[in-house]
């Protein structure tokens, strides 16, 4: 069997409370669970322990996640690992729900409040849905559009992001562009120029990754709102590879719509992710699961109305965002670009690699795509597993991103804060290996 499909394990360290170990663990109270998670995290962020490289600190943090021993697992860009307090927290909320199945559903309020706050915006302009792809789904067939009515995506945007739009074209005659994006691109000004070309007196939405899943380029969605509202045209954001990686204020970054998964950045178990949903548009963008009473639900909340889900999911979301806070939202950005920019300057200056990614701040963050010439991506990313044991994510040209004229193809790697530079220079030392071999 190929180590390439072989999925990380489980870490072998104690990360389960006694209180959960085993089928016959004591279910403790709503109250409790908080009160011991609250203690879990204290401490997270003494100011004696700062910087971008205090490894001290940051094995603190590490030693907190469920972390297969040994493994450098730098593919957070796909699903991140979970945090021990939150996984156990979660346990206990499962617990909770088979015993009590609607003591959970109480809290939907607290949590929304909490992740309104969490990303500066209203809690009325909030719904918790499953995942990003949920979200993009519901904004793209909310929105009344007409036959001839264009939308504008990028080229390399996620399947999420693409097919909902493709999808209404077929149905109702919507026409969709995508827009050249270099990788990467020159300058946020590029992308701001190519879209501003591409609008036309038909174009209504522009429909846009702020980070992009194949070669994680930043796009300067601030600037493309204001662009977009001075043209009379929406600026809807995916928002799956950012909640979590940077600081976010969707206030301030001015778009109509942002979708972003919990699973990815924010380390929380998959099953809840945000919609956020500007309040001027709740009567432009029509729910699409509806039950009953749907039509009271005030704001944004009429976009979530799933019946039943997976509430201890829910639940975790709001412990994910509390370990994020406990740590510091800046720190965390300061951490995760230390070791992408260290990881980027260094590869950059290896014989046949090429990066997709900018080493413009301005343009990339967490994730850094790349080729070593003549190194086919699935052997480059076996040889990382089998020798190294790194795990990223392959990246192969085909039919998934056609627009694309660049063929990107190689791997990806994602750097979080629970990452170290030793794992990235694990990722260097193979490229270098490899690199010589073809010389």
């Amino acid at each position: 069997m190929s180590l390439e499909a072989e999925p990380p394990r489980g870490s072998r360290r104690n990360f389960l409370t006694d209180a959960v170990r085993g089928a016959g663990a004591v279910c403790m109270t709503l109250q409790g669970v908080k009160a011991s998670f609250a203690q879990s995290i204290e401490g997270l962020a003494s100011t004696s322990l700062v910087g971008q490289v205090d490894d001290g600190y940051w094995h603190k943090i590490r030693e907190q996640f469920l972390l297969q021993e040994g493994l450098a697992y730098l593919n957070n860009g796909t699903v991140g690992p979970t945090p021990g307090p939150v996984f156990d927290a979660m346990v206990h909320y499962w617990r909770m729900m088979a015993e009590n199945s609607g003591i959970l559903q109480g809290r939907l309020e607290v949590i929304r409040r909490k992740l309104a706050r969490f990303v500066g915006v209203s809690t009325e302009e909030v719904a918790i849905v499953r995942n990003t792809t949920e979200g993009n789904n519901l904004v793209c067939k909310g929105l009344d559009l007409r036959n001839g009515d264009e939308v504008l995506i990028g080229y390399l945007e996620h399947d999420s992001n693409r097919q909902p739009w493709q999808l209404k074209a077929k149905r109702h005659g919507i026409v969709v562009k995508e827009v050249p994006i270099g990788t990467p691109p020159g300058s946020p000004e590029e992308i701001l120029q190519a879209f501003d070309t591409a609008i036309t007196p038909r174009t209504k939405v522009i429909s846009l990754a702020h980070c992009d899943t194949v070669t994680g380029t930043l796009a300067p969605i601030k600037q493309l709102a204001e662009l977009a509202h001075t043209r009379g045209v929406l600026c809807l954001v995916d928002g799956a590879q950012t909640l979590g990686m940077i600081p976010l204020n969707l206030r301030e970054l001015g778009v109509d719509t942002y979708s972003a998964t919990g699973h990815k950045w924010l380390t929380s178990p998959a099953g809840a992710a945000l919609l956020y949903v500007r309040r001027e548009l709740h009567d432009r963008i029509w729910p699409n699961i509806v039950t009953r009473s749907w039509s009271t639900y005030p704001g944004a909340r009429k976009y979530e109305n799933l019946s039943r889900r997976p509430w201890p999911a829910v639940a975790a979301l709001e412990d994910s965002i509390d370990f994020q806070l406990a740590i510091g939202k800046e720190r965390i950005e300061e951490r995760m670009r230390a070791l992408a920019g260290h990881f980027r300057q260094q590869a950059g200056r290896i014989p046949g690699v090429e990066l997709y990614t900018s080493s413009d701040q301005n343009l990339s963050a967490g994730m850094t795509s790349l080729r070593l010439r003549n190194v086919p991506p699935k052997r480059l990313r076996e040889y990382l597993r089998q020798r190294h044991d790194v795990y990223v994510a392959g990246r192969t040209r085909g039919s998934r991103y056609p627009a694309d004229p660049h063929g990107v193809e190689g791997i990806r790697v994602s750097t979080h804060y629970y990452n170290t530079f030793e794992n990235v220079n694990r990722v260097l030392q193979a490229l270098e290996e490899l690199s010589s071999r073809n010389a």
